[in-house]
């Protein structure tokens, strides 16, 4: 699968911003603003999981991905507190746009997992944004998280800024399977350290 430049740009912001707000979570969690700016996070996970599965040339190994991730991060993530992770969400949001037959079972299953049925809303709004009605999905993922308030999860509309912004310098794209190991690695790595702080 070969991502599009502003595709590899969005997920290095997403895996940036994630670092950032994991380390305000395990390590700092006083310092709100690097809550604020993880909250960019998930919608650019969500972007890139509409462009993951427009592009793949094999939808059952992109979906297996996700959740075999999913899977192996649940020791982690469960002391977190999110046992069903952002992977489980992300999957069922990849098969909701891939075959809409499945929205009604997704929007069941999502209820279980991380950002819930926000999280899954908030992927169909930016599937339109990018794939069908860019102002309808422009003024839905702002009224979605504007929703949010006064939760800090109303700060994922600054997400809106990479996802609209123009690309004028060329990114390489973050390996793939690198990609999907940072994601338990880097919270095993910070939960030993707030441990040892």
């Amino acid at each position: 699968m070969g991502y599009s430049n502003k595709t590899a740009l969005i997920k290095w912001i997403a895996v940036i911003t994630m670092t950032i707000d994991h380390i305000g979570y395990y390590l700092f969690p006083s310092f709100l603003f690097l809550r604020v700016i993880g909250r960019i996070a998930f919608p650019c996970f969500l972007y890139t999981t509409v462009k993951g599965v427009r592009e793949t040339r094999d939808f059952r190994k992109y979906l297996l991905r996700l959740i075999l991730t999913g899977v192996i991060s649940m020791p982690i993530t469960a002391q977190a507190g999110n046992a069903f992770n952002i992977l489980f969400t992300l999957a069922l949001f990849a098969l909701s746009i891939k075959d809409c037959r499945l929205i009604v079972p997704a929007v069941f299953l999502v209820r279980f997992t991380e950002y819930g049925l926000y999280g899954f809303l908030m992927g169909w709004t930016i599937y339109l944004l990018s794939e069908k009605h860019f102002w309808a999905g422009v003024t839905l993922f702002l009224l979605v998280n504007a929703l949010q308030f006064p939760s800090l999860q109303v700060f994922a509309a600054l997400a809106l800024i990479p996802m609209l912004a123009p690309v004028t310098i060329v990114v390489r794209p973050l390996p793939k399977w690198a990609g999907y190991a940072y994601y338990p690695i880097h919270q095993a790595v910070l939960m030993l350290l707030a441990r040892l702080m």
